[in-house]
């Protein structure tokens, strides 16, 4: 039965049981389904059985893409179409779907064992002073090449099915080499480390999407549901449409719905990203994971438990995480043209000296791997290490490569490129001392983050306000207190409003504060405006400097995309030069905004901080979660991690990239022209076998001072 578990326009995933584990069927299905017009990409994920279906939404709909499926799995596969024969039960891209399932534990004791075994030969042969046969025939051969088959096969299938060159066959030429010429323990030590490797990728990236779904989960076991008149307490997986839930100040929202009775001030950061509370009455929708920091509202359920929004987020991010496209490493490709150097020039040898002794010297200088891995892997090393220091988290290797290159960067608003602090940027009225005094004495007792703001404001220019006032806070209008013998408003146009004060002197002043992106105050003493107050988000140090200096580093498009009112992103786009703006951007809205960038400019990078930018963390090609104060799910879902909210970490992480980069250039260049040397000097009958193991101490250790460079980099 096919399932559509999520859908926005032009985006659709579904789920298809027969799918598990099946990659004859999922490439029968890309294949197919990616002909049909209209369909501009298909994905199979054969370990979750579901299918990502890009389309134009102008010409089809979710349900004649279903049609379509069914259509397809119910026609016989056509192997002359697939990738691999149905028939062929040694097809590597099925039996991985099935080796993905192996408990960890087994994977665990196959490398404790294989560990073990190597410290009892190195305790034998060190300090019982006792050899170990290495040869192929012997038990540490034997052992060693049973642990290589993994390997073997990988490079097997790269070779004669992917028809590619990949890291893979060069180590299993060098693991092959080893156990024939009768050095199983070096064999060993690639085999650990890559066994070693493999289960720590699976264990991160497997805690990764765990973190992910436990932090976005709700968190909320039981709900108040309104029947016949009476609230009663259900748990919250036990809510359906159409069930009316009741949530008071200080709950979480359990659902998505609309608002039947009631109105109440929520913070929907973790759905917009606006740092400020929002309105809600009657008739408004709300999301899941939505918080009620004051008031009492009846919500009526539309969607509940995997079908609300934010579930639907958990899911997407989830997907993205692995639909992300595979890129090679830097070491494999150096790796390719090292071992076809090697083979050509190991055979040349052989042909023109006719001299087996020159073929293997020459064999033994190509076939250790150091000058290809130790090429990029000790500079990213290095770099990863010199990040660190300056409390830079990067998850690999590839993504400090690719953030060097990107030509396109995207940052988040609230709490990236601004703080979560408001100030008062400006006051406007006749006496502005007389202002601020009346509306930090409205505010002082109020916990309200713009209420901290004015009272700030005031007491920095040497206002002191009066304490001893009484407010009360009216819900979406502001606030109204009793000073002495006074009455004082604060609040917005709808607060003046209820209070019959007119606002005709200050309405254009306000509408321009507006235009620019700042939040309006209004101001009234017993019935009279005194003026208004513009409050906006402290901009972060160094904004200005580090776009700057990103511009200068070959960043060609910068973009804003908020979840705030388009006004005020627009506003702050202008004011920082940005090239464009998305304001009003809910999560998914955001990773579409994401791709359109990647399509029009190329490798996008995204810079954010919350949940709300978890998505678009995960479809771009480079994610950055900005400060240890942001949110977790963002800091897993993000390639990189920043400690701090310093913007001018970011130029610095560029500068490091292309400072990797070159070095490991250099260090290529370095080790391969030894080898070249090596090789000519094995040719002539120069150089010995014995000796050519040499070059490898050579160029190792030149290839390591070149990169410990790094580690002093600032």
């Amino acid at each position: 039965m096919i399932q559509i578990r999520h859908q926005i326009p032009g985006r659709i995933r579904l789920r298809i049981p027969a799918l598990a584990r099946n990659r004859p069927l999922a490439d029968w299905i890309e294949h197919e389904l990616g002909a049909v017009p209209g369909v501009e990409q298909a994905t199979c994920n054969p370990g979750c059985a579901s299918l990502v279906v890009r389309y134009g939404h102008s010409r089809l709909d979710p349900e004649t893409i279903r049609a379509h499926l069914e259509a397809i799995i119910a026609r016989p596969i056509d192997p002359a179409r697939l990738t691999c024969d149905p028939a062929d039960g040694r097809c590597r891209s099925c039996q991985r779907g099935a080796q993905d399932q192996t408990p960890t534990l087994g994977r665990i004791l196959s490398l404790v064992l294989l560990a073990g075994y190597l410290g009892y030969v190195l305790i034998r042969e060190h300090l019982l002073k006792r050899p170990v046969a290495q040869n192929p025939l012997s038990p540490t051969g034997l052992i060693a090449l049973a642990g290589a088959i993994p390997l073997l096969r990988d490079a097997w299938h790269e070779t004669f099915v992917e028809r590619r060159f990949s890291l893979h066959q060069f180590l299993a030429f060098s693991l092959v080499l080893g156990i024939l010429m009768g050095e199983a323990l070096t064999a060993f030590e690639i085999i650990l480390v890559l066994r070693g490797g493999e289960l720590l990728e699976g264990f991160v990236a497997n805690r990764s999407r765990r973190a992910i779904r436990r932090m976005l989960a709700l968190s909320v076991k039981d709900a108040w549901v309104w029947v016949d008149g009476q609230e009663l307490q259900v748990a919250v997986a036990e809510l359906r449409e159409g069930d009316r839930v009741v949530v008071r100040t200080g709950e979480k929202i359990p659902v998505d719905g609309v608002i039947e009775h009631g109105e109440a001030e929520l913070n929907e950061a973790s759905i917009s990203g606006r740092s400020e509370p929002v309105f809600k009455q009657i008739g408004d929708a709300v999301f899941a994971g939505g918080y009620v920091e004051r008031g009492v509202i009846r919500i009526r359920a539309e969607r509940v438990g995997e079908a609300t929004y934010l579930a639907r987020m958990a899911a997407l991010v989830d997907a993205s995480l692995d639909q992300k496209a595979p890129v090679q490493q830097r070491a494999d490709e150096l790796a390719a043209r090292l071992l076809r150097l090697g083979t050509l020039s190991t055979l040349a040898t052989l042909v023109l000296t006719r001299s087996v002794e020159r073929a293997l010297t020459v064999m033994l200088v190509m076939s250790c791997p150091c000058s290809t891995v130790l090429a990029a892997a000790t500079a990213v090393s290095a770099a990863l290490h010199s990040a660190t220091r300056r409390q830079m988290l990067i998850k690999g290797g590839i993504h400090l490569e690719r953030v060097g290159t990107a030509p396109c960067l995207c940052f988040d608003k609230t709490g990236t490129l601004t703080t979560e602090t408001p100030e008062v940027a400006t006051v406007i009225g006749d006496d502005e001392d007389a202002l601020l005094y009346w509306a930090a004495s409205a505010e002082h007792h109020n916990t309200h983050a713009l209420a901290h703001a004015i009272v700030r404001h005031a007491e920095t220019l040497g206002i002191e306000p009066d304490t001893c006032g009484i407010s009360e806070h009216l819900l979406g209008h502001g606030l109204e207190a009793r000073i002495g013998e006074h009455r004082v408003l604060v609040g917005n146009a709808r607060m003046m409003a209820s209070g019959k004060v007119s606002l005709r002197r200050y309405k254009a002043a306000a509408e321009q504060l507006i235009e620019s992106g700042l939040t309006a105050v209004y101001v009234a003493l017993d019935g009279k405006a005194l003026g208004v107050i513009g409050i906006r988000h402290q901009l972060r140090a160094e904004v200005h400097e580090t776009l700057a200096r990103l511009r200068a580093d070959g960043v060609s498009h910068i973009a804003l995309i908020s979840g705030d009112e388009p006004r005020v992103a627009a506003a702050l786009a202008e004011e920082l030069g940005l090239d464009s703006c998305h304001g009003g951007r809910l999560p998914e809205d955001k990773a579409e905004v994401v791709r359109a960038l990647r399509a029009e400019h190329g490798a996008v990078v995204m810079v954010g901080d919350g949940v709300n930018d978890a998505l678009a963390l995960a479809e771009a090609d480079i994610g950055i979660a900005m400060g240890s104060g942001g949110s977790e799910v963002a800091i897993e879902v993000a390639d990189i991690a920043l400690a701090d909210s310093a913007m001018g970490n970011l130029a610095e992480l560029r500068a490091l990239s292309r400072q990797t980069l070159r070095v490991a250039d250099q260090n290529y260049y370095l080790a391969v022209g030894t080898d070249v040397a090596g090789i000519a000097l094995g040719a002539a009958g120069i150089l010995s076998p014995a000796m050519g193991g040499l070059i490898h101490v050579t160029h190792t250790l030149g290839i390591l001072a070149n990169s410990s460079r790094l580690l002093r980099a600032h």
